[in-house]
């Protein structure tokens, strides 16, 4: 018999996020599957809920929620033979959308059953992983100013992005290598940062590489992503690793969620890291 363990954040995206119990017996046979349905009540239940499923020897766990919970979860994985699945219900969905993975019940379902998977790299920064990006400055500030808001969804996103960067705030970015510093920079394991909007188009997720873009100013900023969703210029450069400085003060987010790390930062990429579900439609993501 399977052990699946779905481990659902109730306050993904817009919250209100559920999931029952006969959803997924219409699709799995009771005979074959042992399923388990958990709710975390915090991000630190959430890790304690994981762990538990490691240690019980689940064989497939899955997300329920965005890409913050995919971290929380995907984290405690990356040692363990352990699957992971993800049933997309966050606000931006940056690795599952890389991946082509839709909020299908009926579709996880299925790649339950084919068991088709994908190995994924990650990247680490100062100990810590990301499965999707990590990010100083302006993308930083718009989780930063997204994360206090009690409404969720794109347009709520779009809005903190606009108030960012009409801000007064004035990264000092420091690449190693570099001699001038940068107002923005992004370190991306995959192509979206969310709601399917891309800056680092070329990325791939099984390449040994994470992709590096950066902006040297407001403008510069502007002009790249106008070419970028326009043209469909790609700026990024492949780093197999990098080093990163700013002040405390300067804004930062790993996975769509606000992070308070002390700088510098180290940051590289694991190969062959994790691997995830993916349902039967997606078309070979790389």
């Amino acid at each position: 018999m399977i052990k699946l363990a779905f481990l659902v954040n109730p306050i993904s995206g817009k919250s209100g996020n559920r999931l029952e119990y006969k959803e997924l017996t219409s699709h799995l046979s009771e005979k074959s599957y042992q399923i388990d349905i958990l709710y975390s009540s915090s991000k630190r239940n959430l890790e304690k809920l994981t762990l538990s499923c490691v240690k019980n020897k689940v064989d497939i766990i899955i997300a329920v929620g965005g890409d913050g919970t995919v971290n929380t979860i995907a984290k405690h994985l990356v040692k363990t033979n352990i699957k992971l699945g993800i049933l997309p219900r966050g606000s931006g969905n940056g690795l599952a959308g890389h991946l082509g993975i839709l909020n299908s019940v009926p579709e996880m379902c299925r790649s339950l059953k084919t068991l088709n998977t994908i190995r994924i790299d990650c990247g680490i920064v100062n100990d810590q992983f990301f499965f999707s990006n990590f990010a100083l400055g302006y993308p930083a500030e718009v989780i930063h100013r997204y994360d206090k808001d009690f409404k969720r969804g794109f347009i709520t996103y779009f809005k903190h992005g606009i108030k960012a960067y009409f801000a007064n705030r004035k990264n000092k970015i420091k690449i190693e290598g570099h001699s001038n510093p940068k107002y923005s920079v992004l370190v991306s394991n995959t192509k979206y940062l969310g709601y399917k909007v891309s800056l680092t188009p070329g990325a791939k997720i099984n390449n040994g590489y994470l992709s590096l873009i950066y902006a040297k100013s407001r403008k510069d900023l502007t002009l790249k992503i106008g070419q970028i969703l326009l043209f469909k210029k790609n700026y990024a450069q492949s780093v197999k690793e990098i080093n990163l400085h700013c002040s405390v003060e300067c804004p930062a987010q790993l996975d769509g969620e606000p992070v308070h790390l002390q700088p510098p930062y180290s940051i590289k990429v694991k190969q062959n890291c994790l691997d995830i579900l993916i349902q039967t439609k997606t078309k070979s993501p790389h």
